[in-house]
């Protein structure tokens, strides 16, 4: 209910929030399990499915760039969280 409220410039901002949400919680199990490599391969996944999917339905502009870089954030936040939650070790 709150995510069809939000809204701008005619935008609806609720399914981009859950897919955000949804991949902070990968990137957290990411970083729970696999190193670094997987997080480089899985954000370039995420950004080049983003910008197909945005460029072929909306076309080419900045306010869908921006939520393609909002998803690649939430991500690899979410990989940080759970690489210092599970105790990952930096090798010396």
């Amino acid at each position: 209910m709150i995510a069809r409220s939000i809204s701008s410039n005619g935008f609806d901002l609720g399914g981009e929030m859950l897919v955000a949400v949804m991949l902070f919680v990968v990137g957290w199990l990411v970083g729970r399990t696999y190193t670094v490599v997987v997080l480089a391969m899985t954000s370039s996944v995420i950004m080049c499915t983003s910008v197909a999917v945005f460029v072929t339905t909306y076309g080419l502009d900045i306010f869908h760039m921006l939520i393609t870089l909002g998803y690649l954030g939430a991500h690899q936040s979410g990989y940080l969280l759970g690489a210092y939650m599970s105790g990952y070790q930096q090798d010396n």
